[in-house]
């Protein structure tokens, strides 16, 4: 199973989100569907059943120690990475706590087999896939509120119609 953590935004949040990008930042790539916004907290790769099990107890035992937070971001900042050819949508400020639930949830996914993350941690929402230039600067710059009371151990599914994401377990995040 190809595994994640992951925050997402509220279905309206989403929606405002994806009619925001639909409207003002018209790209050359493929969108992506609003059902699949997120915000990776850690990538994990591919990881068996048996892993993903010890994988869930190891965060119960140790969410209490997280002292995870919950956060409302403001989703500002527009960016665009060449390698993967992403154009994203991100906060350009966030709490210290964020980073650091990202850094230990990545942690504990490599003490179970899972993917080392390497790179600073930059929160961000994938809007399109495939792009070959960055956008241009919109018209109508974005403030989008995204709201953030649990995160997600999330499977990822290849299908006919692209790719799916389908949460496996949850975690509250306290407001």
């Amino acid at each position: 199973m190809r595994l994640f953590f992951g925050l997402e935004p509220l279905p309206g949040e989403a929606r405002a989100i994806a009619d925001w990008r639909d409207r003002s930042l018209p790209v050359d790539g493929r969108a992506v569907p609003a059902a699949n916004f997120h915000i990776t907290l850690a990538f994990l790769g591919e990881l068996d059943q048996r892993r993903l099990e010890r994988l869930c107890d190891a965060v119960d035992s140790c969410v209490d120690q997280l002292n995870p937070a919950g956060l409302t971001l403001t989703l500002d900042n527009i960016g665009y990475w060449s390698k993967p050819r992403i154009c994203w949508l991100g906060p350009s400020r966030w709490p210290d706590h964020l980073p650091a639930l990202a850094k230990r949830l990545n942690r504990i996914g490599v003490s179970e087999g899972g993917r080392r993350e390497r790179n600073n941690y930059q929160p961000h929402v994938t809007l399109y896939r495939s792009c070959d230039t960055p956008p241009s600067a919109p018209a109508q710059p974005p403030a989008l509120p995204m709201t953030c009371d649990h995160f997600s151990l999330y499977e990822s599914r290849q299908g006919r119609q692209g790719v799916s994401y389908h949460p496996l377990a949850s975690w509250a995040l306290p407001l």
